[in-house]
């Protein structure tokens, strides 16, 4: 989603009064001030490219680049932002002083080097530093999917589902790193909980959220990405086991997205999801549950769905 700003806009015929009728008859939105986006794109856009969207405004309008920080490098860098509704632009500062807000965006002036990385033209937070800020700073289930898609970038080996489990490790000491840097700042206990807790094998913000939520629940006893040798041959891996029970995250996804699917209808997605789970359960003799994004919505929720399934802490 390209933002498109007032100054161009004029210039293709535009004035203010029929920018302002357009916004007002629902065809524009004003994202802030001096930028628009289509009104359909805006309303159905997630958290994500809607930060994006705001830091290229942001950045258009600023007469110094500045460095994006926090959920806006998170957005810029791609990582998930689970149950996160931000709609300021955050950036970080070398000038001393209070971190400070002016309208839409958020200056942050914590302890930084002024060290940052370029995605496209824009300036952004190292991974590592935006880890570390999100780690202290976002709820715990916006914090663990941040910190368990990174570690999973800097481990993933192109071209297969292998991953570099040392490369994982040093972006987790670079952040541990951080933590040291920061002793005695606001959330530094949570980010050394969080960054503890991660793991690149996590390969959704869904099964992030359920491990982090299983954890808090009083579950010990979680395995990741659990092979099943099926019968017949050929392998299954079930994304997790609990005190004994198959697990999966369903996160509708590969039933609606054409290149996960491929050329095969939601349905048929279905029905080879369900022929894997019976070749699972017969090669396994275990049971399988599912949950969905709707039962992680909060702690309380998901401990209702898993005493459904009679899943519960030591049992």
């Amino acid at each position: 989603m390209e933002p498109a700003r007032r100054r161009h806009l004029l210039g293709e015929g535009d004035t203010d009064h029929t920018l302002s009728l357009a916004v007002r008859d629902g065809v524009l939105a004003r994202i802030r001030h001096g930028s628009y986006a289509g009104a359909d794109e805006w309303d159905g856009a997630h958290t994500v490219p809607r930060l994006v969207a705001l830091a290229r405004s942001a950045a258009d309008a600023a007469k110094k680049p500045p460095v994006f920080s926090h959920v806006t490098a998170a957005a810029l860098h791609g990582l998930p932002l689970f149950d996160c509704r931000e709609t300021r632009t955050h950036v970080l500062s070398t000038a001393r002083g209070r971190t400070s807000g002016s309208g839409p965006v958020i200056r942050h002036r914590d302890q930084w080097d002024g060290r940052h990385v370029r995605i496209g033209d824009l300036l952004v937070t190292s991974l590592a530093r935006t880890v570390f800020d999100i780690a202290r700073t976002a709820p715990p289930t916006t914090a663990i999917g941040c910190a368990d898609a990174a570690l999973r970038r800097a481990a993933a080996i192109r071209g297969t589902r292998e991953l570099d489990h040392d490369a994982a490790e040093r972006l987790r000491e670079e952040i541990r790193d951080l933590i040291d840097e920061h002793r005695g700042a606001p959330g530094v206990h949570q980010a050394r909980s969080i960054v503890g807790f991660a793991d690149p094998r996590a390969e959704s913000v869904g099964e992030s959220v359920s491990r982090l939520h299983l954890r808090d629940l009083g579950f010990r006893d979680i395995a990741l990405q659990v092979p099943v040798a099926l019968p017949g041959g050929g392998r299954a891996v079930v994304d997790l086991e609990v005190d004994g029970v198959l697990c999966e995250f369903d996160g509708f996804q590969k039933y609606l997205d054409r290149a996960m699917r491929g050329e095969r209808t939601p349905a048929q997605v279905i029905e080879d999801e369900k022929r894997r789970e019976d070749r699972i359960r017969a090669a396994t003799d275990q049971r399988l549950v599912r949950w969905t994004m709707k039962d992680i919505s909060s702690r309380q929720t998901f401990a209702a769905v898993l005493r459904g399934y009679g899943l519960l802490p030591g049992g």
